[in-house]
Protein backbone atom coordinates (compact mmCIF):
# COMPACT_ATOMS: atom_id res chain seq x y z
CA UNK A 1 0.00 0.00 0.00
CA UNK A 2 3.07 2.26 0.53
CA UNK A 3 4.10 2.60 -3.05
CA UNK A 4 5.70 5.80 -2.66
CA UNK A 5 8.04 5.51 -5.74
CA UNK A 6 7.62 9.69 -6.10
CA UNK A 7 9.66 9.59 -2.60
CA UNK A 8 12.70 8.89 -4.21
CA UNK A 9 12.32 10.71 -7.52
CA UNK A 10 11.03 7.37 -9.40
CA UNK A 11 7.86 7.49 -10.42
CA UNK A 12 9.08 6.98 -13.93
CA UNK A 13 9.93 3.39 -13.03
CA UNK A 14 6.39 2.95 -13.31
CA UNK A 15 4.63 5.65 -15.10
CA UNK A 16 3.15 3.25 -17.05
CA UNK A 17 1.47 0.14 -16.58
CA UNK A 18 3.46 -1.73 -18.94
CA UNK A 19 7.01 -0.06 -17.18
CA UNK A 20 5.54 -1.42 -14.22
CA UNK A 21 4.98 -4.93 -15.41
CA UNK A 22 8.55 -4.37 -16.63
CA UNK A 23 10.56 -3.30 -12.99
CA UNK A 24 7.96 -6.36 -11.54
CA UNK A 25 9.69 -9.03 -13.79
CA UNK A 26 12.84 -7.92 -12.77
CA UNK A 27 12.21 -8.28 -8.97
CA UNK A 28 10.93 -11.39 -9.59
CA UNK A 29 14.01 -12.28 -11.94
CA UNK A 30 16.72 -10.92 -9.81
CA UNK A 31 15.41 -10.19 -6.79
CA UNK A 32 15.34 -11.84 -3.32
CA UNK A 33 12.20 -13.87 -2.54
CA UNK A 34 10.79 -13.68 0.50
CA UNK A 35 8.38 -16.45 0.95
CA UNK A 36 4.88 -15.51 3.06
CA UNK A 37 1.95 -17.88 4.05
CA UNK A 38 -0.02 -16.91 1.20
CA UNK A 39 2.38 -16.53 -1.56
CA UNK A 40 5.54 -14.60 -1.71
CA UNK A 41 7.35 -11.12 -1.83
CA UNK A 42 9.81 -10.29 -4.42
CA UNK A 43 12.23 -8.08 -2.96
CA UNK A 44 14.46 -5.56 -5.55
CA UNK A 45 17.39 -3.17 -4.36
CA UNK A 46 18.18 0.27 -6.02
CA UNK A 47 20.82 1.62 -4.02
CA UNK A 48 19.30 3.20 -0.78
CA UNK A 49 15.56 2.55 -2.31
CA UNK A 50 13.83 -0.97 -2.48
CA UNK A 51 10.88 -2.03 -4.40
CA UNK A 52 8.31 -5.04 -3.15
CA UNK A 53 6.42 -7.08 -5.26
CA UNK A 54 3.31 -8.83 -3.93
CA UNK A 55 2.44 -12.48 -5.76
CA UNK A 56 -0.03 -15.20 -5.05
CA UNK A 57 -0.81 -18.20 -7.01
CA UNK A 58 -4.12 -18.26 -8.17
CA UNK A 59 -6.15 -21.49 -6.56
CA UNK A 60 -8.19 -21.93 -10.16
CA UNK A 61 -5.10 -21.91 -12.41
CA UNK A 62 -2.23 -22.53 -10.10
CA UNK A 63 -0.13 -19.48 -12.00
CA UNK A 64 1.33 -17.21 -9.99
CA UNK A 65 -0.80 -14.02 -10.05
CA UNK A 66 0.78 -10.04 -9.51
CA UNK A 67 -0.86 -8.38 -6.95
CA UNK A 68 0.83 -5.36 -6.37
CA UNK A 69 3.56 -3.04 -5.05
CA UNK A 70 5.08 -1.55 -1.88
CA UNK A 71 8.22 0.82 -1.81
CA UNK A 72 10.81 0.63 1.19
CA UNK A 73 14.21 2.47 2.30
CA UNK A 74 17.50 0.90 3.14
CA UNK A 75 17.00 1.49 6.86
CA UNK A 76 18.44 0.41 10.40
CA UNK A 77 15.66 2.02 12.15
CA UNK A 78 13.50 -0.69 13.88
CA UNK A 79 10.62 -0.07 16.07
CA UNK A 80 9.18 -3.13 18.59
CA UNK A 81 5.80 -2.25 18.97
CA UNK A 82 2.68 -3.46 19.89
CA UNK A 83 -0.60 -3.69 17.53
CA UNK A 84 -3.42 -1.91 18.71
CA UNK A 85 -5.80 -2.14 15.80
CA UNK A 86 -6.25 -3.93 12.67
CA UNK A 87 -6.74 -1.11 9.62
CA UNK A 88 -6.39 -2.96 6.48
CA UNK A 89 -8.89 -1.69 4.10
CA UNK A 90 -11.74 -3.31 2.87
CA UNK A 91 -10.25 -3.73 -1.17
CA UNK A 92 -6.97 -4.58 0.51
CA UNK A 93 -5.54 -7.63 -1.39
CA UNK A 94 -4.17 -10.83 0.99
CA UNK A 95 -0.98 -9.94 0.77
CA UNK A 96 -1.22 -6.67 2.65
CA UNK A 97 -2.04 -5.11 6.02
CA UNK A 98 -2.21 -1.75 7.92
CA UNK A 99 -1.88 -1.26 11.57
CA UNK A 100 -2.42 0.76 14.10
CA UNK A 101 0.58 0.45 16.85
CA UNK A 102 2.01 1.76 20.18
CA UNK A 103 5.44 1.85 21.82
CA UNK A 104 5.79 1.27 25.52
CA UNK A 105 3.08 2.49 27.37
CA UNK A 106 3.10 6.38 25.82
CA UNK A 107 0.50 7.50 24.63
CA UNK A 108 1.52 7.96 20.49
CA UNK A 109 -0.11 5.88 18.09
CA UNK A 110 1.15 5.46 14.65
CA UNK A 111 -0.69 4.35 11.69
CA UNK A 112 1.59 1.62 9.38
CA UNK A 113 1.61 0.32 5.99
CA UNK A 114 3.56 -3.43 6.90
CA UNK A 115 5.54 -4.75 3.82
CA UNK A 116 6.11 -8.72 4.22
CA UNK A 117 3.23 -9.02 6.59
CA UNK A 118 2.67 -12.76 5.33
CA UNK A 119 5.92 -13.67 6.87
CA UNK A 120 4.18 -13.08 10.18
CA UNK A 121 2.67 -16.48 11.42
CA UNK A 122 -0.63 -14.11 12.38
CA UNK A 123 -1.12 -10.43 13.16
CA UNK A 124 -3.55 -9.62 16.03
CA UNK A 125 -4.42 -6.67 18.63
CA UNK A 126 -1.91 -7.32 21.61
CA UNK A 127 0.77 -8.69 19.37
CA UNK A 128 4.37 -7.30 19.71
CA UNK A 129 6.10 -6.46 16.28
CA UNK A 130 9.63 -5.79 15.17
CA UNK A 131 9.13 -3.17 11.83
CA UNK A 132 12.30 -1.99 9.84
CA UNK A 133 10.64 1.87 9.96
CA UNK A 134 10.50 4.37 6.64
CA UNK A 135 8.38 7.41 6.38
CA UNK A 136 7.55 9.13 2.68
CA UNK A 137 6.55 12.66 3.66
CA UNK A 138 3.72 14.30 1.84
CA UNK A 139 4.91 17.43 3.53
CA UNK A 140 7.60 18.55 5.56
CA UNK A 141 9.48 21.40 7.32
CA UNK A 142 12.69 21.79 8.98
CA UNK A 143 13.29 24.21 11.62
CA UNK A 144 17.15 24.81 12.75
CA UNK A 145 15.94 25.92 16.70
CA UNK A 146 12.32 24.68 16.49
CA UNK A 147 11.13 22.31 19.38
CA UNK A 148 11.69 18.48 18.45
CA UNK A 149 9.41 17.32 20.82
CA UNK A 150 9.01 13.75 19.01
CA UNK A 151 5.73 13.13 18.63
CA UNK A 152 3.60 10.63 16.56
CA UNK A 153 0.30 11.39 16.23
CA UNK A 154 -1.97 9.20 13.89
CA UNK A 155 -4.39 9.85 11.28
CA UNK A 156 -6.70 7.84 9.25
CA UNK A 157 -3.87 6.55 7.04
CA UNK A 158 -1.13 8.50 7.79
CA UNK A 159 1.01 10.20 10.83
CA UNK A 160 1.76 13.87 11.80
CA UNK A 161 5.25 13.65 13.01
CA UNK A 162 7.83 15.57 15.41
CA UNK A 163 11.22 14.82 16.05
CA UNK A 164 14.82 15.92 16.23
CA UNK A 165 17.08 15.49 13.03
CA UNK A 166 20.19 12.84 14.22
CA UNK A 167 21.57 12.56 10.44
CA UNK A 168 20.57 13.45 6.72
CA UNK A 169 22.83 12.53 4.08
CA UNK A 170 21.84 11.62 0.58
CA UNK A 171 20.18 8.85 -0.81
CA UNK A 172 21.18 7.28 -4.12
CA UNK A 173 19.10 4.89 -6.82
CA UNK A 174 20.32 2.74 -8.92
CA UNK A 175 19.58 0.10 -11.40
CA UNK A 176 22.15 -2.37 -11.92
CA UNK A 177 24.94 -0.14 -12.88
CA UNK A 178 22.95 2.83 -13.97
CA UNK A 179 22.38 5.76 -11.66
CA UNK A 180 19.00 6.69 -11.31
CA UNK A 181 18.15 9.86 -8.51
CA UNK A 182 18.75 11.60 -5.61
CA UNK A 183 16.90 11.76 -2.79
CA UNK A 184 17.19 13.61 1.09
CA UNK A 185 17.48 10.49 3.46
CA UNK A 186 17.25 11.94 7.41
CA UNK A 187 17.08 10.06 10.25
CA UNK A 188 14.79 11.70 13.02
CA UNK A 189 14.20 10.98 16.24
CA UNK A 190 10.47 9.85 17.88
CA UNK A 191 9.24 8.81 21.20
CA UNK A 192 8.76 5.92 18.94
CA UNK A 193 11.65 5.15 17.96
CA UNK A 194 14.11 6.13 15.25
CA UNK A 195 12.47 6.61 11.52
CA UNK A 196 14.11 7.32 8.19
CA UNK A 197 12.43 9.82 6.30
CA UNK A 198 12.92 9.64 2.46
CA UNK A 199 12.11 12.23 0.00
CA UNK A 200 13.00 14.72 -2.82
CA UNK A 201 15.08 17.79 -1.90
CA UNK A 202 12.40 20.07 -3.92
CA UNK A 203 9.75 19.24 -1.11
CA UNK A 204 11.32 21.28 1.52
CA UNK A 205 11.30 25.32 1.11
CA UNK A 206 13.93 27.06 -0.34
CA UNK A 207 15.01 28.47 3.03
CA UNK A 208 14.83 25.60 5.49
CA UNK A 209 17.11 23.86 2.98
CA UNK A 210 20.24 25.12 5.46
CA UNK A 211 18.09 23.71 8.10
CA UNK A 212 18.47 20.16 6.84
CA UNK A 213 21.02 18.70 9.01
CA UNK A 214 21.46 17.42 12.60
CA UNK A 215 20.09 18.06 15.74
CA UNK A 216 17.17 20.44 13.75
CA UNK A 217 13.52 20.14 14.34
CA UNK A 218 11.40 18.36 11.52
CA UNK A 219 7.96 18.32 11.04
CA UNK A 220 6.47 16.14 8.57
CA UNK A 221 2.84 14.53 7.60
CA UNK A 222 3.72 11.05 6.08
CA UNK A 223 3.01 8.13 5.53
CA UNK A 224 4.81 5.34 7.63
CA UNK A 225 6.01 1.71 5.60
CA UNK A 226 6.90 -0.86 8.15
CA UNK A 227 8.95 -4.29 7.05
CA UNK A 228 8.31 -7.02 8.53
CA UNK A 229 10.64 -9.05 6.88
CA UNK A 230 13.68 -8.18 9.28
CA UNK A 231 15.15 -10.32 12.48
CA UNK A 232 14.63 -13.91 12.17
CA UNK A 233 11.81 -13.46 9.39
CA UNK A 234 14.47 -11.78 6.84
CA UNK A 235 14.66 -14.30 4.72
CA UNK A 236 10.74 -15.05 5.12
CA UNK A 237 8.46 -17.91 6.97
CA UNK A 238 10.18 -19.82 9.72
CA UNK A 239 9.16 -22.87 10.38
CA UNK A 240 8.91 -24.44 14.02
CA UNK A 241 6.67 -25.75 16.74
CA UNK A 242 6.27 -22.49 17.92
CA UNK A 243 5.41 -20.74 14.88
CA UNK A 244 3.66 -23.49 13.06
CA UNK A 245 1.22 -23.65 15.86
CA UNK A 246 0.45 -20.28 15.78
CA UNK A 247 -0.30 -20.54 12.40
CA UNK A 248 -2.59 -23.22 12.79
CA UNK A 249 -4.37 -21.53 15.60
CA UNK A 250 -5.32 -18.57 13.01
CA UNK A 251 -6.33 -20.80 10.63
CA UNK A 252 -8.73 -22.17 13.35
CA UNK A 253 -10.12 -18.77 14.05
CA UNK A 254 -10.72 -17.23 10.70
CA UNK A 255 -9.71 -19.78 8.39
CA UNK A 256 -8.22 -19.62 5.06
CA UNK A 257 -6.15 -23.06 4.43
CA UNK A 258 -3.87 -21.48 1.90
CA UNK A 259 -2.10 -20.23 4.70
CA UNK A 260 -1.15 -23.42 6.17
CA UNK A 261 0.14 -24.93 2.91
CA UNK A 262 3.88 -23.59 3.52
CA UNK A 263 4.33 -25.21 6.89
CA UNK A 264 2.83 -28.49 5.19
CA UNK A 265 5.18 -31.65 3.61
CA UNK A 266 3.55 -32.74 0.18
CA UNK A 267 3.27 -36.17 2.37
CA UNK A 268 2.31 -35.45 5.50
CA UNK A 269 -0.90 -36.84 6.93
CA UNK A 270 -3.88 -35.63 8.75
CA UNK A 271 -5.86 -37.62 11.46
CA UNK A 272 -9.72 -36.03 12.53
CA UNK A 273 -10.83 -38.86 15.50
CA UNK A 274 -10.86 -41.83 13.24
CA UNK A 275 -10.62 -40.16 9.67
CA UNK A 276 -6.88 -40.33 8.52
CA UNK A 277 -5.88 -38.27 4.91
CA UNK A 278 -2.34 -38.67 3.37
CA UNK A 279 -0.86 -35.89 1.31
CA UNK A 280 -1.15 -32.22 1.27
CA UNK A 281 -4.35 -32.05 -0.84
CA UNK A 282 -6.44 -34.25 1.36
CA UNK A 283 -5.23 -33.03 4.43
CA UNK A 284 -5.93 -29.46 3.31
CA UNK A 285 -9.57 -30.73 2.34
CA UNK A 286 -9.79 -32.66 5.72
CA UNK A 287 -8.47 -29.31 7.84
CA UNK A 288 -10.99 -27.74 5.75
CA UNK A 289 -14.16 -29.39 6.89
CA UNK A 290 -13.02 -29.88 10.53
CA UNK A 291 -12.70 -26.16 10.91
CA UNK A 292 -16.00 -25.14 9.40
CA UNK A 293 -17.58 -28.14 11.43
CA UNK A 294 -15.84 -26.45 14.56
CA UNK A 295 -17.01 -23.12 13.97
CA UNK A 296 -20.46 -24.02 13.88
CA UNK A 297 -20.37 -25.59 16.65
CA UNK A 298 -18.43 -22.55 18.46
CA UNK A 299 -15.26 -23.88 19.28
CA UNK A 300 -12.67 -22.13 17.87
CA UNK A 301 -11.11 -20.67 20.27
CA UNK A 302 -7.25 -21.57 20.69
CA UNK A 303 -5.29 -21.94 23.25
CA UNK A 304 -1.85 -23.11 23.66
CA UNK A 305 -1.00 -25.89 26.19
CA UNK A 306 1.14 -28.45 27.22
CA UNK A 307 0.66 -32.44 27.76
CA UNK A 308 0.66 -33.59 31.30
CA UNK A 309 0.59 -37.41 30.53
CA UNK A 310 2.95 -39.57 31.48
CA UNK A 311 5.24 -40.68 28.55
CA UNK A 312 4.12 -37.23 27.09
CA UNK A 313 4.63 -34.46 29.68
CA UNK A 314 5.93 -31.17 28.49
CA UNK A 315 4.61 -32.01 24.91
CA UNK A 316 3.44 -28.82 23.43
CA UNK A 317 -0.46 -28.69 21.77
CA UNK A 318 -2.70 -26.48 20.73
CA UNK A 319 -6.38 -26.63 22.61
CA UNK A 320 -9.72 -25.98 20.56
CA UNK A 321 -12.94 -24.88 22.87
CA UNK A 322 -15.33 -22.54 23.57
CA UNK A 323 -13.92 -19.68 24.91
CA UNK A 324 -15.04 -20.70 28.83
CA UNK A 325 -12.37 -22.86 29.67
CA UNK A 326 -14.36 -25.80 27.67
CA UNK A 327 -12.13 -27.84 25.56
CA UNK A 328 -13.14 -30.23 23.17
CA UNK A 329 -10.20 -31.07 20.84
CA UNK A 330 -6.91 -30.63 21.28
CA UNK A 331 -3.59 -30.54 18.06
CA UNK A 332 -0.66 -32.25 17.77
CA UNK A 333 2.07 -32.36 15.34
CA UNK A 334 5.33 -33.86 14.67
CA UNK A 335 7.74 -31.98 12.77
CA UNK A 336 10.33 -32.87 10.46
CA UNK A 337 14.31 -31.82 10.53
CA UNK A 338 12.95 -28.67 8.93
CA UNK A 339 10.32 -27.40 11.06
CA UNK A 340 7.40 -28.46 8.36
CA UNK A 341 4.57 -30.91 9.76
CA UNK A 342 4.61 -34.39 9.06
CA UNK A 343 1.89 -35.61 11.23
CA UNK A 344 -1.17 -33.44 12.35
CA UNK A 345 -3.62 -34.60 14.56
CA UNK A 346 -6.91 -34.09 16.23
CA UNK A 347 -8.35 -36.05 18.93
CA UNK A 348 -10.67 -35.96 22.05
CA UNK A 349 -8.82 -38.67 23.30
CA UNK A 350 -8.96 -38.73 27.03
CA UNK A 351 -5.35 -40.37 27.46
CA UNK A 352 -4.00 -36.52 27.32
CA UNK A 353 -4.20 -34.87 30.10
CA UNK A 354 -2.99 -31.29 29.56
CA UNK A 355 -2.80 -27.66 31.18
CA UNK A 356 -2.92 -24.04 29.57
CA UNK A 357 0.95 -23.32 28.54
CA UNK A 358 1.89 -20.66 31.55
Amino acid sequence: MAARLDSFGLSELAARPEDAFRLASLAMAEGTRVPGCRGDYSRLRLGDAEVVFRTMGDPATGEEELLGMDTHAATACVWDCTVVKDLTPAEADPMSRRVLVRTGDGGDRAVVDLVCPEVLPDIREGDALRLGMAGFPLRVSYDAEGNASGVVEATEDAVLLQGAVKDAKVGETFLGMEPLTKFLSVTVSTRMGDIELCHPMEMVPENQRDSVKAGAAVSAYCVLSGDCAVGEYAGGLVFDEAHDFAVLAAFFRRGGPERLLPMLRSDCACTFLENRQEGVENALALLGMVREDLAEAGLCRCDAGTLTSEGSRGRRCLLLGDGKGNYAFLVLLELDSLGRVRELTITNNPQYDFELMR
